[in-house]
């Protein structure tokens, strides 16, 4: 059952303009909208909350939320489900995707390449001058290792980038088809 033009026109005054899609539409389709919009509420409330413009790491967050949300849907039984030898790839660029944007957010390369952290810093002040400088316990092996773990984990960085965004370029689009 479709609604009337004066119908659409008392929803669209209710609903503030957001769910009308046309000739058409139907009531089903206004609680469809409805729980579409709960769901996306309550999965990007805590990323948008904590959204700031100036850092990138908070886009890379909705875009996680995003591609979560993608998969999930993928996954989900239904009449519409792709056959496996289209779907399990996409499943697998996706998680790879998620996996790469959780190692950059969390800037883990150091880790994952053996820094050495088995080292104390302090400030030694400096006689007769209210300044001080830095000084550590690191010995000399353990600066030539963490200055080599260092440059793995630059490239390793630079190489997951790199990965993230050359698969987005070609897989992209097909995520979502």
């Amino acid at each position: 059952m479709s609604l009337n033009y004066r119908q659409q026109n008392i929803i669209k005054k209710l609903t503030l303009g957001l769910s009308i899609k046309g000739p058409g539409f139907t009531f089903r389709d206004i609680i469809y909208n409805f729980k579409q919009s709960v769901r996306s509420f309550r999965m990007f409330f805590k990323v948008i909350w904590n959204f700031r413009g100036f850092d990138y790491h908070y886009t890379l967050e909705v875009f996680s939320v995003c591609l979560k949300m993608q998969l999930e849907s993928i996954r989900e039984e239904t009449a519409l489900k792709e056959i496996d030898e289209t779907r399990v790839p996409k499943e697998e660029k996706i998680e790879r995707c998620l996996q790469l944007l959780n190692h950059i957010k969390n800037d883990d390369y150091l880790e994952r390449c053996g820094y050495d952290y088995n080292y104390e810093v302090y400030f030694k002040p400096i006689p007769g001058s209210e300044n001080s400088t830095m000084e550590s316990t690191e010995t000399q092996e353990q600066k030539k290792h963490n200055n080599i773990v260092r440059e793995k984990a630059s490239e390793k960085e630079d190489s997951e980038w790199n990965e993230l965004w050359d698969t987005l370029k070609l897989e992209f689009r097909s995520f979502w088809s």
